[in-house]
């Protein structure tokens, strides 16, 4: 019999009861699995430029979201249902966006067999924020606006209008929009020819390409609309000076680009000829652009590109680079991905080439027949002791690899093109925004063999002169590649091995031991794995180049890159004296340097107390004042570009992160959202940071959740979760959701459990003692505070958290019930698998990572069996339920049948299931919830002694499948025949010490 003491929790587990879900004095009622659908997320945030107006979209789970526009201060809101992608024009004159279909009336439409033609389309709606007025243009998917010009917006229906057609004005916020019909004007392309002049067959054989859409211009203050037909892709550049398209067009003489000037409305066309034309971008100053196009070479098939580039003034854009160019590599050609773009300073055009494919030049058709009359080949992958990289990893990286492309650079000065990244050093970073003639090179190739399984990785780094692509070599076999300053007059590195920041000069080379002065370190103070530690980071750079900040676990510090100037400690030390993580806010995206006369906005973040805020510091005092300090946890900083207003969300477990405006002063918060409303009417939790000891007497925190109403004198049953360290989530929101391999916070402690998540700090070599040395004491000191029934504690995890609770299971009976997700059983076997969603060996894992066995199998192969679950199976007490899907691509599925077979063998009570074609977590909704409820029954039946359902009992078997699911309760008559059998699973029995 169930004791009384926990009946009050029994009474709030309904799911296989057709019990009432009971209400506590204020009506909130526990959640259940079809309460789901209710909670909301919150997406698409805008800010407008002048920081008055703040735009969201409120999802769903299904149907439609709602897009809100509000004026911050003010309650003015507009609410647009099925809105999103809202943008604000730079003016904050207007915010135009996209007005979705509703999901469920096409899901509906399309059960129904309704074409494509007969299914509602999307929409554009443009709002003029003051005046409060809104139209709509049907048919749209997309817009753009210029980047720092208001005034402006470019878009193209998908369906073309009949000719003359104008673009409706609807008032559908009461408004009328003042534009008369006469004042919309369409305007016709040069070279545009009539759509009756059909082309020949020829053409279109050798064409092969769709037409272009209609492109629409708007002026928003006029309303007044210039069509431009047959347009494939269009860029303002980014003051909004001008407008560039191109187009395809039935005939060949329509095909080109196009240059509108939006001040004077002039129309230029700056190239012709039948072809594709693509990847058009302007420079930072507006003067030049560029786009690829493959008009000298185009046919049938697969043509080879040119770059152009056109220039203010002239009548025509000249090919600047091409297949033949003298600086190109032999076999190759120009890419299309990435697209070229100019360099901030405009002096270079950056653009990618690649090996050109071995059937370019050949049509589908030759093709054909050079396979005809072939004999069969076998297929097969031969694996090669020398291969750089195992073959399932080469078969993954296969297609990224014929399509790689290779950066090069383009001098708009001396007119001369040359090759930055090789297939030797593939990698080439060029800061864009610098006006520097450098950019750093990565290569490692030479160490792909001992990369796959010693991590983080080698690479060798390279300073390449981008007027020559002269490569110089810096670094060698390095765990770390080097970073160029912005204004390049040096490179830093963290080098992993020594746990150190480097900085070099790039004029003479001259190397600076920068973390050589600092009395604390630079790496990752908590890192637990056999690998070379991070680092903190870096925070920025001053002005200049005349010093780097970088972050250890607390503080700021400022360092000179030449190394004369003394290390300065920013923050004063302030931080580690507090246990107070301090980081800058970089609140400008296009900020380059960080002003050193300016006061800094920092997040601050105490690991004591996780409480979280925002700290201001005087760089020139190194004084640091806390602005805002709260138990909660605030993120998603926003600042409006023209104006000190700044959005951000604020979140604890009770609490959704919903959006609030302020100021940097963040004297006064005002909240702006209120996403999920209907959480008032459920029971649900609270979180609290709790602290223990481990076995070997090490402080550590955990969280620790408890249910509304929580009553110290009664007895509730304990659900124990963990992976790695999770403390610092303590006001981490838990949306009510089937998740996707784990068990929900909010759900389990809405109905009546308490949740215990412990921190573990591991050890090499002893993964799983670690991991009791941490858990079970840490449980104890939860049983200890009496409001927990011994015998009731149930534990879940996945992936590294399920390994680890298969081991505890093989030595300790502390938990009543347990579910391992995706657990490693049998290291030995798991460390010369694949993890086959990248293709890498696993050994990588247990040398150097998560597994931290910190050594190869033969080295340490007493270590690989003592921390092997499956070898000691026979000592499992535990049921243990298993979720290990065939589709696993991290831990293969085989870990969780080694488990299984054996607890079988064993005759211990044990289920596994297999979602078939899923990965290492769930992601079909239907997989999701069924998980979710198979979960609850679990741990409702051994941890509330509530009626086992039919799949516990008797599973489901093979010839069921897909007609049953087995999750309704077993009968009446047949529970009691069965009752011997499922009492004979043994429930809980006391605790035996770790180890």
């Amino acid at each position: 019999m169930i004791s009384a003491s926990v009946s009050v929790a029994v009474a709030l587990f309904a799911l296989c009861s057709s019990a009432p879900i009971p209400q506590d004095e204020l009506g909130r009622r526990a959640l259940e699995h079809d309460d789901y659908d209710q909670w909301k997320s919150l997406g698409g945030t805008s800010l407008s430029n002048d920081g008055q107006w703040l735009a969201f979209s409120v999802r769903p789970t299904k149907g439609s979201p709602t897009l809100t526009i509000r004026e911050i201060g003010s309650k003015k809101e507009y609410k647009i249902i099925g809105g999103s992608s809202a943008r604000f024009t730079s003016d904050s004159q207007f915010a135009a966006y996209i007005i979705q279909p509703d999901p469920e009336v096409l899901k509906a439409l399309r059960a129904e067999d309704k074409g494509p033609d007969e299914l509602p389309q999307p929409r554009l709606g443009i709002l003029d924020l003051a005046a409060g007025t809104h139209i709509t243009m049907h048919d749209v998917e997309a817009f753009s606006l210029p980047e720092e010009a208001g005034g402006w917006i470019a878009y193209s229906p998908s369906t073309p209008p009949e000719d003359g057609a104008l673009t409706a004005v609807e008032s559908e916020l009461e408004e009328t929009y003042a534009v008369a019909p006469h004042e919309l004007a369409r305007t016709t392309p040069q070279g545009s020819q009539p759509a009756e002049e059909q082309p020949s067959k020829k053409e279109k054989e050798a064409r092969e390409k769709a037409n272009g859409r209609v492109l629409v211009l708007r002026d928003l203050s006029t309303g007044i609309e210039r069509r431009f037909p047959d347009a494939t892709s269009h860029q303002f550049s980014k003051a909004g000076a001008r407008l560039a398209f191109a187009t395809s067009a039935t005939d060949a003489e329509g095909d080109g680009v196009f240059v509108v000037d939006l001040a004077s409305g002039s129309l230029s066309q700056i190239q012709s000829g039948r072809g594709s034309y693509d990847s058009l971008a302007f420079s930072e100053d507006e003067q030049h652009l560029v786009f690829l196009s493959d008009r000298d070479d185009y046919g049938p098939v697969k043509p080879s590109e040119s770059l152009y580039l056109w220039s203010v003034g002239q009548d025509e854009a000249a090919k600047i680079v091409d297949a033949t160019s003298e600086f190109m590599p032999d076999g190759w050609w120009l890419a299309s991905s990435p697209g070229p773009e100019f360099t901030e300073d405009g002096r270079r055009l950056l653009f990618s080439t690649q090996p050109r494919p071995e059937d370019a030049g050949k049509t589908q058709e030759v093709l054909d027949k050079e396979k005809q009359g072939k004999d069969p080949e076998a297929i097969l992958d031969v694996w090669h002791w020398k291969d750089e990289t195992l073959q399932p990893q080469q078969l993954i990286q296969a297609e990224r690899e014929r399509n790689r492309s290779y950066l090069a650079a383009y001098d708009l000065a001396a007119g001369k093109a040359v090759q930055l990244a090789t297939k030797e050093m593939p990698e080439v970073r060029v800061d864009r925004r610098s006006g520097a003639d450098l950019a750093v090179g990565v290569a490692s190739k030479a160490y792909a063999v001992s990369n796959s399984w010693d991590v983080p990785g080698f690479s060798d780094s390279y300073l390449v002169d981008l007027g020559s692509g002269a490569a110089t070599q810096i670094l060698e076999k390095v765990r770390g590649s080097a970073s160029l300053s912005p204004g390049g007059s040096y490179v830093t590195w963290w080098d992993a091995d020594q746990e150190k920041h480097f900085a070099m000069s790039t004029a003479d080379q001259s190397i600076v031991d920068l973390s050589a002065e600092v009395p604390t370190t630079f790496a990752n103070e908590l890192h637990d794995t056999p690998s070379a530690p991070r680092s903190y980071g870096v925070a920025g750079w001053l002005e200049g180049d005349r010093a780097v900040l970088l972050n250890d676990r607390f503080d700021i510090w400022q360092l000179d890159p030449a190394g004369v100037e003394p290390p300065i400690c920013l923050t004063g030390g302030q931080g580690r004296e507090a246990r107070v993580q301090h980081r800058y806010e970089r609140l400008d995206p296009e900020q380059r340097a960080i002003p050193s006369d300016q006061p800094m906005l920092l997040s601050s973040f105490s690991e004591d107390t996780k409480a979280f805020g925002y700290s201001r510091l005087d760089p020139a005092t190194g004084e640091v004042t806390a602005i805002v300090m709260l138990d909660e946890r605030l993120g998603d900083l926003q600042k409006a570009k023209d104006s000190d207003t700044v959005v951000l969300t604020r979140q604890t477990f009770r609490r959704f992160p919903d959006l609030w405006a302020s100021t940097t002063a963040f004297q006064e918060m005002s909240r702006m959202s209120d996403v999920n409303p209907q959480q008032r009417d459920y029971l649900w939790g609270t979180a609290e940071l709790v602290h223990y000891e481990s076995t070997d007497g090490q402080a550590l925190d955990g969280l620790l959740y408890k249910p509304d109403n929580f009553d110290p004198n009664k007895k509730y049953p304990m659900m124990v979760y963990f992976y790695e360290r999770n403390s610092n989530t303590l006001h981490r929101y838990v949306a009510p959701a089937a998740g996707r391999a784990s068990i929900n916070y909010s759900f389990y402690v809405s109905r009546g459990y308490v949740i215990f998540v412990p921190d573990i700090p591991y050890t090499t070599g002893q993964p799983g003692p670690s991991a009791a040395a941490a858990v079970l004491p840490g449980v104890q000191s939860i049983l200890d505070r009496g409001f927990v029934d011994p015998e009731r504690v149930g534990v879940q995890g996945h992936s590294w958290g399920g390994y680890q609770i298969a081991y505890l299971v093989t030595m300790s009976n502390m938990f009543a019930c347990a579910e391992a997700g995706a657990p490693v059983s049998n290291m030995t076997s798991a460390y010369g698998g694949i993890r086959w969603a990248s293709g890498m060996s696993r050994m990588f894992q247990y040398e150097k990572t998560q597994s931290r066995i910190g050594d190869t199998l033969w080295n340490a192969r007493d270590l690989y069996l003592e921390n092997s679950p499956v070898f000691f199976a026979d000592k499992v007490e535990t049921p243990l339920l298993m979720l290990h899907n065939d589709g696993d691509g991290a831990v293969p599925w085989y870990q969780g049948i080694e488990m299984f077979v054996a607890l079988r063998r064993l005759s211990k009570p044990v289920w596994m299931l297999n979602y078939n074609g899923e990965a290492h977590g769930l992601r079909k909704e239907e997989n999701k919830l069924d998980f979710a409820k198979r979960m609850q029954q679990f741990f409702d039946h051994y941890l509330l002694e509530a009626p086992a359902t039919r799949w516990i009992v008797e599973g489901v078997p093979a010839v069921d499948k897909g007609r049953d699911l087995g999750l309704d309760p077993m009968p009446e008559k047949e529970a009691v025949e069965e009752a011997p059998e499922i009492e004979a699973l043994p429930s809980a029995v006391p605790a035996k010490k770790a180890g």
